[in-house]
């Protein structure tokens, strides 16, 4: 039995809908976790200079290392989400534009098979009463 391509290509438009929706969780799991381990460097920035002020030298630059790579991760994070959710947007409205194809389709046969069955009924010899 030969399949529909039409019906074929709704079927992976959904697949595709569905694994941006994926690839958006995960993304969105990965800007919140970089988003925590932001909060964390800056919170151990704070720590570090309550308890030992006069003793700058020794962790200022890598606590700023740190806080500089944790704002460059949310900020990747914050862009891959983005894509990711541009990549749904798209593969949501594709998915919609073949399934409208889809039932444009069957509407049409449908209209079809009823002007054939329309056309069948009008040739039937009339029956007088």
């Amino acid at each position: 039995m030969a399949r529909d391509p039409l019906t074929v290509l709704a079927r992976l438009r959904v697949l595709h809908r569905d694994a941006a929706q994926r690839a958006l969780a995960a993304a969105e799991a990965a800007r919140r976790d970089a988003e925590t381990a932001e909060a964390a460097a800056l919170a151990a920035f704070g720590r570090e200079a309550a308890a030992a002020p006069a003793d700058y030298a020794a962790w200022l630059p890598a606590a700023r290392r740190d806080a500089r790579r944790a704002a460059t991760a949310v900020a990747r994070a914050g862009a891959a989400a983005e894509v990711a959710r541009d990549a749904l947007v798209r593969a949501r409205a594709e998915a919609e534009a073949v399934a409208a194809l889809v039932a444009a389709r069957r509407q049409a046969e449908r209209r079809a098979r009823l002007a054939a069955e329309e056309a069948r009924l009008a040739d039937l010899p009339r029956r007088r009463a």
